[in-house]
């Protein structure tokens, strides 16, 4: 069993974190896990962790972007608020909810029962559709447009302490 120092996106390595070669599973030091303990035992047979290669800055750019657009779908799929209801904002309900508008826009007497966030049940008439649509649309766009406030950060950080100071959890639409 061999295990490898863990670096951040800044290359410096995590003092509470390691390695494990066999698996690539990361095991916490000071934790009182099988796996710390065993981590532990394994130092003291006199054995040292070997230093990972540090990505290059291309590489690491590449995994914060897949990080990036993976914490997008998570704030665009998290749901909103519009008029005071609480509405879903998955993939499907943005299709569903799509659907129901061109329906209302071709009947302007077209009311629909919409399921909220909390599984209450809404008639939605014309004008309530196209609110909610755009209050959806809405909050998918600024989930959209963090993104790409982020993308243009990452993209233009010069090193890799510049890349870990990016924060791509924070200011996201709620």
């Amino acid at each position: 069993m061999t295990y490898s120092i863990i670096c951040d996106f800044a290359g410096e390595p995590l003092q509470d974190m390691v390695r494990r070669d066999a698996d690539g599973a990361s095991v916490p030091t000071n934790a009182q896990t099988a796996d710390s303990l065993a981590y532990r035992d394994w130092l003291g047979g006199g054995n040292a962790p070997t230093p990972l290669s540090i990505p290059s800055l291309a590489e690491a750019k590449s995994k914060r972007l897949a990080a990036l657009a993976e914490r997008r779908w998570r704030a665009e799929t998290a749901g909103t608020s519009v008029n005071g209801m609480s509405l879903p904002t998955d993939e499907r309900t943005q299709a569903k909810l799509t659907a129901a508008v061109v329906a209302s826009v071709l009947d302007n007497n077209y009311t629909v029962n919409w399921k909220l966030a909390d599984g209450a049940f809404v008639a939605f008439d014309h004008a309530t559709l196209i609110a909610v649509a755009q209050g959806v649309r809405a909050h998918v766009q600024s989930c959209f447009d963090r993104e790409a406030q982020l993308v243009a950060a990452i993209v233009a950080a010069q090193d890799g302490a510049a890349l870990a100071a990016i924060d791509i959890d924070a200011d996201w639409p709620g």
